[in-house]
């Protein structure tokens, strides 16, 4: 089992710092403020959010998972056999965002991201932003 940090950070809340340190807290406003810079990003640069967002926080983990985004533009071509293009084209601009995306994770949540991965569903329309954070401390030694 690896050792989890419990430094604690005054610039985050206590039940968030708490989820990041694996003790199942179920709330905070760092979730919402991380959905909030997330969809603020997909508004700003693909032109439109999703309809909904939530954000999971685990000790060296952040997962945002978006549904509702897809332009109705895009629902056409889906429904024309052009899913792999509009998968494609949105795959595309999530790896150009990879370092807005970085920073505002790395910014709010005082951690490193050393991993960033996206997904994309079509039916349903999910899109989900992974963030593996480093560990803020070594593990203790056995």
């Amino acid at each position: 089992m690896l050792g989890v940090s419990h430094m604690t950070d005054p610039d985050l809340h206590p039940t968030d710092e708490a989820a990041l340190r694996g003790a199942g807290s179920q709330g905070g406003p760092l979730r919402q403020e991380l959905s909030n810079a997330i969809v603020g990003l997909f508004k700003e640069y693909y032109g439109r959010g999703p309809a909904d967002c939530r954000t999971y926080l685990e000790p060296d983990l952040v997962l945002v998972v978006m549904t509702g985004g897809y332009h109705a533009a895009d629902q056409t071509l889906f429904e024309a056999g052009k899913w792999h293009e509009v998968r494609s084209a949105r795959m595309s601009w999530q790896d150009s965002m990879e370092v807005r995306f970085v920073e505002t994770i790395e910014r709010l949540t005082h951690r490193q991201v050393s991993t960033f991965m996206s997904a994309n569903h079509q039916s349903p329309d999910v899109t989900v932003e992974l963030f593996l954070l480093e560990r803020s401390e070594e593990p203790p030694e056995r």
